[in-house]
């Protein structure tokens, strides 16, 4: 008999303290040195792109949500000439934040990564105001963007994923970034989506 989303539910016992215990050591995390984008797994563009744009963004932000369109243009726009990579950045506040990222994480270990991206900020206002774990909606998406849910169960349960999450927002903290979504243009911070619009247009000339 096949088994449903909600019987990966019975998986996830303790899952979500691990995710929100976790989260409050975010700031003790040694940051490290930036990576070249092309080395980044969640990146699209191409590698010799003259525009190195990072993206530092929470799932359960709404600022980043609305970003995505902004973003989305200057992709479509300049497609031969923007490198884009996500960092996971949850923040503190936020709830659901980090179980999010760790189910994106567990979609790009698939190379779904865009597709689940695109998912929880297109359906962030059901999860995100939830008053229990949103697992349910989180393999939802999973099953209809094609993923091995099996594998996407026992991901959201791997510790190293979550710090592999944690260190990215460690990163993020170390290079100065302070809220979502901060971008980086070809290593200069940018906080803004016309202030973005500017430094991409200028570096893509």
């Amino acid at each position: 008999m096949q088994r449903t989303s909600v019987s990966y539910l019975l998986t996830g016992v303790g899952l979500t303290v691990l995710l929100m215990g976790s989260i409050l050591f975010l700031r003790h995390l040694r940051p490290l040195a930036p990576t070249a984008a092309a080395d980044f797994r969640k990146a699209k563009g191409p590698i010799k792109a003259p525009v190195q744009l990072m993206e530092f963004s929470d799932f359960q932000c709404p600022a980043c949500r609305v970003a995505q369109g902004p973003l989305s243009k200057l992709l479509s726009t300049y497609p031969t000439k923007i490198r884009l990579v996500f960092q996971h950045f949850p923040l503190e506040r936020h709830r659901w934040s980090a179980l999010a990222h760790q189910a994106a994480e567990c979609a790009s270990e698939q190379d779904r990564f865009w597709l689940y991206h695109d998912r929880l900020y297109d359906e962030q206002s059901v999860w995100s105001i939830l008053k229990t774990p949103p697992l349910e909606n989180f393999f939802r998406y999973a099953k209809e963007e094609g993923l091995d849910l099996d594998r996407f169960s026992r991901c959201l349960a791997d510790p190293a994923v979550n710090q592999r999450i944690r260190q990215e927002r460690a990163t993020g903290a170390g290079l100065g970034v302070r809220s979502t979504p901060s971008f980086f243009v070809n290593g200069k911070l940018v906080v803004g989506t016309e202030s973005l619009r500017q430094e991409v247009e200028k570096a893509a000339r």
